[in-house]
Order: C-alpha cells, then sequence, then structure tokens
C-alpha cells in the first residue's frame, strides 16, 4: 500500500517545480483523486439532496420558504454549527441573508413562511397579504385544551373572546364530552365529541367551524411523538373537508434554528401540514414560563436557589402558556388574520400543495436568570440565587434537553417583544406571571392546574382561586376561567 506524501514533501515539489512552467508531479497515492476543477461546485447540489426534506425558512428573507443556509448546518452535523451568535434580533438573519437567498434560488417548490414581527407580517415586498376573515359569530373549535398549558391557553382566550365579548360559539373537542374534563369546562364552552386519534370523528366535529385553534396534539415528553404528524394530517384533512376557514396553532419559535431540537422541528412540520391544507397562523411560543412551575424546577426555587445552565446575564424570551390563547383570541376578535397572498405561497415539502402560513413567534418578557431570579425573590419575599448547571449530562440522558440548553445559550428564540405587547395588550411580563399565578404559595402545584387571578388580584382586592385536578376541581376552574374571561 502506497503511504501518503508528508504535507513538507508536497509542499517541496512544489517549489522545485515553481515558475519553470511544469507541472508538479502527483504522489502516486493521490494521484487517483479527482482534480478540483472535475468536481461539481455545491451550488450545483440539487435542493433535495444539499438540504433535509423538511424546509427550514430563514426568518425576514425574500426567498420565503426557500431552504436556508441554516439547514446545511443541520445537514452537515452538530460540527458544522455556528459559535455563539449573541446579537439580538436580526443580526443573525442579516448575516445568513445573501448565502441564504443564494441557496435557494427562487423559492419554487419550498413552503412559504412569514416569521416576520405581529405588526409586520408580510416578510416579503412582492406580495399582496389578504386577509382570512372569521365571521364574527361563527363556530371556533378548541383542540388540545384540557392539559395543564392548554388549560391556561383557554383562561387567556376567555380573556380576549369569552362570553359577553364576542358573539363566537366556542366548542372544545373530547374523546368523552360526558368526562370529568369535559365537565370541568367553563362557562361559554361547550364540549363536542372528537378523537384525533379516529380520523372519521373529526369531520363531524369541525362541520360548520369557521375556525380551529389547535394547542396541542401529544402530550409533553422528551422527544418529539411521531403520532402528532398522524394526527396533524388527519385534522389538516377533516379541517379542509369541513370548510375550516382559518387554523390557528400553538408551535414553538427558533424555526430553522439548526439545532436539530425533535419537538421544535416537528412543530414546524405540523404548520407546513396545516398550512398547505387551510390557511394557518402559527403562534410560536418562546420558552413557558409555566415550565418554571414543574416539580423538577419550582421546589428549588422556592427553597432560594435557581439551577439553570445558561450564563447568568444571557437573556432568555419567556411567554406565558395564557398567552398563546391571548393572541388566538385577539385575533379572532378582531375578525380573522392577515396571510400572505396565494401569489406568494410555495408549495409543501414533497408537493403536498400551496402553503398559507403566518408565523408569529410571541414572547412577553426578556429576562436573565439573574434578573429572574430578582422577580423570585421579590415574589417569594425571600432571596434567590441562580446557579448554573453544566449541561453536558443532558447529553447522555435527554439529548433533545442538551441542544435546547445549547440554543438558549447560544442563539436563543428570536421575537420582538415590544411588537408582541403592542399587538396584543395583556401579555404578561414574568413578575406579573408570578404574582398572578400564586407561585409564592407552596402548597400551589403544577399538577394541580394553573389559575390566573385578575388585575385587581394583583392589587389584593382578592385571593388567587385554587384550580384542583379532576371533577372535584370542576367548580373551581370554571370559577377561575370566569374570572379571566371578566379581566381588563
Amino acid at each position: 500500500m502506497l503511504s501518503r506524501p508528508h504535507p513538507c514533501q508536497r509542499l517541496s515539489a512544489a517549489k522545485q517545480t515553481r515558475g519553470t512552467g511544469a507541472t508538479p508531479t502527483r504522489h502516486p497515492a493521490t494521484a487517483a483523486r479527482r482534480p478540483r476543477s472535475d468536481r461539481r461546485p455545491v451550488a450545483a447540489i440539487p435542493a433535495a439532496a444539499a438540504f433535509s426534506p423538511h424546509p427550514y425558512n430563514l426568518q425576514a428573507s425574500p426567498a420565503v420558504g426557500a431552504p436556508s443556509a441554516l439547514a446545511s448546518v443541520v445537514a452537515s452535523g452538530p460540527t458544522a454549527a455556528a459559535g455563539p451568535c449573541r446579537s439580538r434580533p436580526g443580526a443573525l438573519r442579516t448575516r445568513m441573508l445573501t448565502s441564504a437567498a443564494a441557496a435557494a434560488g427562487a423559492g419554487a417548490g419550498n413552503s412559504t413562511s412569514d416569521t416576520s414581527s405581529p405588526n409586520a407580517p408580510s416578510s416579503s415586498s412582492s406580495s399582496s397579504p389578504t386577509f382570512v376573515e372569521v365571521p364574527a359569530d361563527g363556530r371556533v373549535v378548541l383542540v388540545g385544551i384540557t392539559g395543564a398549558t392548554g388549560r391556561s391557553a383557554l383562561q387567556g382566550l376567555l380573556a380576549a373572546m369569552g362570553p359577553g365579548r364576542t358573539r363566537h360559539t366556542l366548542l372544545a373537542m373530547t374523546r368523552n364530552p360526558g368526562g370529568a374534563s369535559a365537565q370541568g369546562l367553563p362557562a361559554g364552552v361547550t364540549a363536542v365529541a372528537g378523537d384525533l386519534d379516529n380520523p372519521a370523528s373529526l369531520e363531524p366535529a369541525l362541520r360548520g367551524a369557521a375556525a380551529v385553534y389547535c394547542h396541542a396534539l401529544s402530550k409533553d415528553g422528551a422527544t418529539a411523538d411521531p403520532q402528532e404528524l398522524v394526527r396533524a394530517r388527519s385534522l389538516a384533512a377533516a379541517a379542509r373537508a369541513a370548510g375550516v376557514k382559518l387554523i390557528l396553532y400553538n408551535s414553538s419559535g427558533g424555526r430553522g434554528c439548526g439545532y436539530g431540537i425533535s419537538q421544535m422541528e416537528q412543530k414546524h412540520q405540523v404548520e407546513d401540514i396545516l398550512a398547505a391544507a387551510v390557511p394557518t397562523v402559527a403562534l410560536q411560543a418562546t420558552l413557558f414560563m409555566e415550565e418554571l412551575w414543574k416539580r423538577y424546577t419550582r421546589p428549588g426555587i422556592l427553597k432560594g436557589s435557581f439551577t439553570w445552565s445558561s450564563p447568568g446575564d444571557r437573556p432568555i424570551q419567556l411567554v406565558a402558556a395564557r398567552d398563546l390563547g391571548l393572541a388566538a383570541g385577539s385575533l379572532l376578535a378582531a375578525g380573522g388574520a392577515q396571510m400572505p397572498s396565494a401569489a406568494a405561497a410555495g408549495t409543501a415539502a414533497g408537493g403536498g400543495g400551496a402553503l398559507r402560513l403566518r408565523a408569529i413567534e410571541l414572547a412577553g418578557d426578556e429576562l436573565s436568570p439573574e434578573q429572574m431570579c430578582a422577580a423570585f425573590s421579590k415574589v417569594q419575599c425571600a432571596p434567590v440565587r441562580h446557579n448554573r448547571a453544566p449541561a453536558w449530562p443532558f447529553w447522555f440522558l435527554a439529548r433533545d434537553v442538551w441542544r435546547i440548553s445549547r440554543f438558549l445559550t447560544e442563539r436563543g428564540y428570536q421575537a420582538d417583544v415590544a411588537a408582541c405587547r403592542r399587538q396584543f395588550p395583556g401579555m404578561l411580563t414574568f413578575e406579573e406571571f408570578l404574582v398572578r399565578t400564586g407561585w409564592a404559595d407552596p402548597s400551589r402545584t403544577f399538577e394541580d392546574g394553573i389559575a390566573f387571578a385578575t388585575a385587581a388580584a394583583d392589587a389584593g382586592k382578592q385571593p388567587p382561586a385554587a384550580v384542583g385536578g379532576g371533577a372535584a376541581a370542576a367548580g373551581s376552574a370554571s370559577a377561575a376561567a370566569a374570572a379571566a374571561a371578566k379581566e381588563q
């Protein structure tokens, strides 16, 4: 076997032939390699071969929906990932704009997504946005609102379009309309039979509906649940068959970030599936404030230690799950949503049809762990300190948690917090969230459900309503949701 030449040997050969016009003799071990001139340039590689099947979109890119340059990071693996991006919103997008447009070409055959700020819904100057109207007295079907964060979102939705605020009919889809969760629905919300795992039951549940608010298609898990995509296809087909005009979907921010976070990427695939069937607004959540209520986080904070892997001064964007419902309700109460024009729409991955997708990345506050500790300390009336824990153990224990930690530390979400708060008045700051959920009361738990007290309760005029679990808590849940409907 021929050994490869040492770099010094190659350099010596080059020096000997320099200026003589002779071609350097190639070492036998490398002579068979294809000359560089014969190698196919990167730009000539078809998009299907150069990028993963899922269309990663670059926010505010003129080649809307085309695979961004960030997609190549995903395709080439974690070693190719860019270094930390600590610039604020727009800097990463600006740096990648030219290369993304060159890689994408005209963007034909890829999905269209509007990921601009809420007050600037069109991400392409050549598109003419159209308004998708939802009748003021239309039926709105709510999907996935019986879980913990779903119940929080329902309280926000009722605050924007509950009884006495709009003339919409609110229907909560559930497998068992006679079950405990259905019996605990607040006033103004009626249960309707429908099972995401039984496609035949979906069209009757959606028949006559003008809009659908989909909060969740699967339970929380350490990794993405493949069944979520199956349910999304069933829901999309049923919504199109039933003549639904608009879907509002609780998705995730960070689209196209390139960190390989399975839950994020799958939610973005769901966006495309729904938007290929019905005009869809993707309400892309940043970090849920409710996550801090969970049993692996809150007990330590109540004892004075906030364990978090990000640096103490690294800002983190947060949103209350309640405010996902508030945003959805605000759009419906306003009569619909502005969408990209059909002419500007691309096509779903695999040629599944044109997409009508508007994405809004939502955040109600942006704080560093140290600033969050200050809020905890104020609400708890006791000092709380940030304890930065290493993220590397999660590489072995829960790979997606490790990826999320890297994402929050190196890139973070890119929502325009000020624009979100302008378009959706009433979004909670982090401190308001802590006060209105009764954070300092150690007897309350995430599993029991989170009830949001009204602004009057913040001033001490009434105590926060406790929410229990199961049928026994139905009265408390109804009272809490009714109180939320009267706020503002």
